[in-house]
């Protein structure tokens, strides 16, 4: 996991990113698998599990960093609940990391955007509707070693 600047609807914004992709075939380190876990679990709390494709036969993930079939089916539903967001043309069950350098990102309209940054874009709204800012000290309350993850990412910026 790392902390990436990104340049979002002309503010610079600081976000968290993977360090490698997580999903199938995947380097599934554990830190980025508990940021995908924790972002689908804000998300779920904060908007509803539908937004992520999940619900019905679709669990959250608990937040252990352990690449489970839990984990690996939401990443799938996510990305074909999202597939006219994302910018696949058919989902891969991977979520790469992204390289915002020299890019400037805008959201609304008919965008489309990859899996981490959708992510982003809905854990952000999730902090409005739960009247925060920032969603990062969100997912610190969600688990202490999450918590301790994004700390260590925060100090290796």
């Amino acid at each position: 996991m790392k902390l990436t600047s990104i340049n979002l609807n002309g503010e610079r914004v600081l976000t968290l990113n993977v360090s490698g992709i997580v999903g199938f075939a995947g380097a599934n380190y554990r830190d980025d698998v508990m940021l995908i876990q924790g972002l689908f679990k804000y998300i779920s709390d904060g908007l509803y599990p539908e937004a992520l494709g999940l619900g019905g036969n679709y669990k959250v993930p608990e937040i252990t960093g352990e690449m489970d079939a839990d984990t690996y089916s939401a990443i799938s539903e996510f990305q074909i609940r999202n597939a006219g967001s994302l910018l696949m043309s058919r989902f891969d069950g991977r979520i790469h990391p992204a390289n915002y350098k020299n890019r400037s990102l805008t959201t609304g309209g008919n965008k489309r955007y990859m899996s981490i940054t959708l992510l982003h874009i809905m854990a952000t709204d999730a902090a409005v509707m739960q009247g925060h800012h920032d969603f990062t000290q969100g997912l610190t309350k969600l688990n202490p070693k999450l918590a301790y993850a994004i700390d260590i990412a925060v100090i290796n910026a």
